[in-house]
């Protein structure tokens, strides 16, 4: 009797080893697919934006997104998370499960800038991984037409002389940051900057000659600049814009800047499987060569520059630093 119920034991035993094993091998394999991104997405996915629904990051969002939709079969979500300068929707996504299935849309502002102005919580180099770039809106600086100033030259000659003002869209953000990081490393160059709730604001002081300079993203300088009230002396971008041939880059006039625009791009919490990142990276790029993208991004005024994720990576570790060292300077 004893010896059978010995005999039951031990084929239970081997059941439970077998079963066991067998478990393991399955996990094993679901990880390595998962870390391979061969079964990726499995569910829907949610992209978040760190703003109010309904601004340019939520059109980049969607835009994407139902491209993603068609190419993966999968509920696309667009999940507005604003609040904190960017800091809500940023430490939402440093939170989620990295698995890919959390995304954020984010830009300059939330990922280089926010941070280094306060401790909200995260680093965008430690806690986070930089799938891809996909756009980035130049900046241009701008004279008001009834100045007699009609190249950058002039408008730092005229500094020296007496103090130059210039708007932006608010004290530490991008166009300020990048700006005084220019002013300060030109010698006898006096420019004080005023800060204003929004792009439009800026702009606004400019025509009515309350400041004497305005930097501002290209689309909202170029009406006024076809219109003849103002005159945008240099652009940030790379090379000279289509819609701006007489205009030359502040790299051309011989000045380096520290960032070249306000971007956006896709992100994913740290330690997302490197497959993952790789075909959400390579959808994205599919997505910004489709005719009907690049028309929807072309309306709404979104110049697309696509960076893969080793350049965005770059990009965004050298921002971050560089970034951090103005803010710390300008003591907000």
């Amino acid at each position: 009797m004893k010896s059978k119920i010995y005999l039951v034991v031990f084929f239970i035993f081997v059941i439970i080893l077998v079963g066991c094993s067998t478990f393991t091998e399955n996990e094993s394999a679901s990880k390595s697919s998962d870390k391979d991104g061969e079964n990726y997405p499995e569910r829907p996915i949610d992209v978040v934006i760190p703003y109010a629904a309904g601004g340019s990051a939520d059109l980049q969002a969607r835009i994407i997104s139902d491209y993603m939709k068609n190419e993966f079969d999968q509920t696309i979500n667009v999940v507005a998370k604003g609040g904190g300068a960017g800091s809500t929707g940023m430490n939402y996504v440093k939170s989620a499960k990295a698995d890919g299935h959390t995304i954020i849309l984010t830009a300059v502002g939330p990922s280089t800038l926010t941070p280094n102005s306060n401790d909200v919580g995260y680093n965008v180099t430690d806690d986070f991984e930089q799938i891809s770039q996909i756009s980035q809106a130049p900046y241009g600086i701008a004279v008001n037409s009834s100045l007699n100033v009609n190249s950058l030259e002039e408008l730092f000659n005229m500094s020296k002389d007496k103090e130059v003002t210039y708007g932006t869209t608010g004290a530490g953000l991008h166009q300020h940051v990048v700006t005084s990081a220019l002013v300060s490393e030109l010698n006898d160059v006096n420019m004080e900057h005023v800060p204003f709730e929004g792009g439009a604001e800026a702009v606004s002081a400019l025509l009515g000659n309350h400041v004497i300079a305005s930097v501002n993203t290209i689309s909202e300088l170029l009406p006024h600049q076809e219109s003849g009230d103002i005159k945008i002396l240099a652009v940030t971008s790379e090379e000279r814009l289509e819609e701006l041939p007489d205009v030359p880059t502040f790299k051309e006039l011989g000045h380096n800047l520290i960032g070249n625009g306000a971007w956006f791009g896709f992100m994913a919490p740290k330690d997302t499987p490197k497959g993952i990142v790789n075909k959400l990276d390579e959808t994205i790029k599919k997505a910004l060569s489709d005719e009907k993208v690049k028309e929807q991004f072309e309306n709404a005024g979104l110049p697309i520059e696509y960076l893969n994720n080793e350049e965005f990576t770059e990009k965004v570790k050298e921002e971050n630093e560089k970034n951090a060292k103005v803010i710390e300077s300008l003591d907000l």
